[in-house]
């Protein structure tokens, strides 16, 4: 008995069916214990390996998303996902472990299939295989990139376990990143070929397992073969970008309706929304129809970067929540790292803002950017600051509330969302990047600006070789619309750490309390990656942890 709780976290969860009608959306469907050998027992289990996705990602997103630089905490928790946050690992973080237990549960899920089910017998089993082989990759994808190291600085640090197998009895230890990726690409490129049927986006498909496979060349630093499985994604011609009124409400889109997600895991209206969505994923970002902690908001990097054209629909995705008391601020970061502001006015005579310094009418500083667009800097203490001209907000102890809307908003719900793993517009960045590390700046600038464009970026705002801004190199630029566009998507993290880079967190939040905060965190720091959960290794004494 207790071998086989010991091993427990390595099976999938074992969950009676209940009224399970094989008709019903994956992500209706329970988790299955048995596959019986007839089609619909295949299609019963792996529709539970889908409708396990949709609790896998509370932690999995807290994980992944909250150390980037697009968020800014207005106040310290409890929750253990400040430790995500702030990079002060801890191995008793009970949102890591949560994360490896559902991730363990969804891998033993797809390997009952996958040992369970003979490739080739029919066109339908194929499918489902295809599909789980899907399933496990993507788990593991994630995996690696929380617990192992980045792919570039070794194939030889330690990853996770790979358990392929269905024996409980067998507990490996932790593999290598290299052996964890060949894994990820052999499952990839497996499910590429088992999968022939045209599903909705809640589904894994073909184009979803070349999707992914772009990803991963591109974070093994394997180029070609990044923009090879883009182009088999594009060329397919099943998916196209919303438009440019739309990409602003993207997420409010029911997935069945958005021809630019590849895959989804996909909630639904009504049952995926407890408590009233007080605990959902966009409930930490804004608070609107009564619901919401509306705690973390976008950082003020984010803003300076996205705000550069105020024609860029992705600010749709911010909602400065104002105070009503029809006051302007110009609003700015100090030398403390703290938000500040002063009380402006505007002056039609001179086209400028003003505000009263110690009894002297003092004008902002305006100047025209290298982008075409007006900035305004304000003098305080004989330094010159950058400032937003911002109506003035609401705050939670001192950060202004910049809510964040992406994870919010689907089918009219004020917190239901379903988070993307794979769309059209990523594929493009991640062909556009591959041709930038390549030195193929045409071809990395013609995507860049098809996404730019969408936005609503005007002509002036589109690069060229010849016009990119002071200092930056193609690869730089295709970096910052990566992070314009999948913004809380779950990609900037590995984005920033898998390219070398150091992470900038010199902006307002509560990262920056406590002891020894960190302002930049390096590729090489050691907190890039998670520790492995200490209870994991109580049950499993060869799990080696991180340094």
């Amino acid at each position: 008995m207790k071998k086989i709780l010991r091993y427990a976290m390595l099976c999938a969860a074992a969950v009676s069916i209940i009224g399970c009608d094989i008709n019903k959306e994956p992500y209706e469907a329970q988790t299955a214990d048995t596959i019986q050998g007839s089609p619909d027992g295949v299609e019963v289990a792996t529709f539970g390996n889908y409708a396990k996705l949709k609790s896998w990602t509370d932690n999995w997103y807290r994980v992944i998303e909250y150390g980037s630089d697009d968020v800014a905490l207005s106040g310290t928790t409890t929750d253990n996902l400040f430790y995500s946050y702030n990079y002060q690992h801890i191995p008793t973080n009970y949102r890591t472990n949560n994360f490896w237990n559902a991730s363990y549960q969804i891998i033993g899920g797809t390997n009952k299939i996958i040992t369970g089910v003979t490739e080739g017998e029919s066109p339908k089993f194929d499918q489902y295989l295809g599909e789980n082989y899907y399933l496990r990759a993507m788990i593991y994808f994630y995996l690696t990139n929380v617990f192992g190291r980045p792919y570039y600085q070794g194939e030889s640090n330690l990853s996770v376990p790979l358990k392929l197998d269905n024996d409980y009895l067998n507990f490996p230890p932790r593999a290598t990143v290299g052996e964890v990726y060949n894994q990820i690409v052999d499952d990839l490129t497996k499910a590429a070929s088992l999968m022939t049927e045209d599903k909705a986006n809640a589904y894994a498909s073909k184009e979803a397992a070349n999707a992914l496979l772009s990803r991963v060349y591109l974070y093994m630093r394997e180029y070609d073969k990044a923009i090879e499985h883009a182009n088999k994604v594009i060329d397919s011609g099943k998916y196209s970008l919303v438009s440019t009124n739309d990409i602003g409400v993207y997420p409010r889109i029911n997935p069945d309706n958005n021809n630019e997600t590849i895959f989804t895991i996909k909630h639904l209206a009504d049952i995926d929304y407890e408590s009233n969505g007080w605990y959902t994923i966009g409930s930490m970002y804004a608070n609107f129809q009564g619901s919401g902690w509306g705690e973390m908001y976008a950082s003020s990097s984010f803003l300076r970067l996205v705000r550069q054209y105020p024609e860029d629909q992705r600010n749709n995705f911010i909602d400065p929540v104002e105070n009503g008391s029809g006051e302007m601020w110009a609003l700015y970061v100090d030398d403390n790292t703290n938000y500040a502001h002063k009380v402006i006015s505007y002056d039609e005579d001179t086209d400028n803002y003003f505000y009263d310094n110690a009894g002297t009418t003092t004008y902002l500083t305006k100047s025209t950017n290298e982008y075409g667009n007006t900035e305004y800097f304000l003098e305080e203490g004989g330094k010159s600051y950058s400032a937003f001209i911002q109506e003035a907000m609401t705050d939670r102890n001192g950060y202004p509330k910049f809510y964040i809307l992406k994870c919010s908003g689907q089918d009219e719900q004020a917190h239901l969302w379903s988070p993307v793993i794979s769309r059209l517009a990523e594929v493009y960045l991640n062909k556009a990047e591959a041709n930038a590390h390549l030195g193929n700046d045409t071809e990395a600038l013609a995507d860049i600006n098809m996404i730019r464009e969408r936005a609503g970026i005007p002509t002036e705002g589109l690069y060229s070789e010849g016009n990119l801004p002071t200092g930056k190199s193609v690869v730089d630029v295709v970096l910052e619309e990566r992070r314009l566009e999948l913004a809380w998507e779950g990609h900037r993290k590995f984005d920033i750490f898998r390219n070398g880079l150091t992470l900038d967190r010199n902006y307002p939040g509560t990262h920056l309390t406590g002891a020894e905060p960190l302002y930049e965190v390096p590729a090489t720091h050691p907190r890039v990656v998670d520790y492995i959960p200490e209870s994991q290794r109580l049950i499993q004494g060869n799990l080696e942890q991180n340094p």
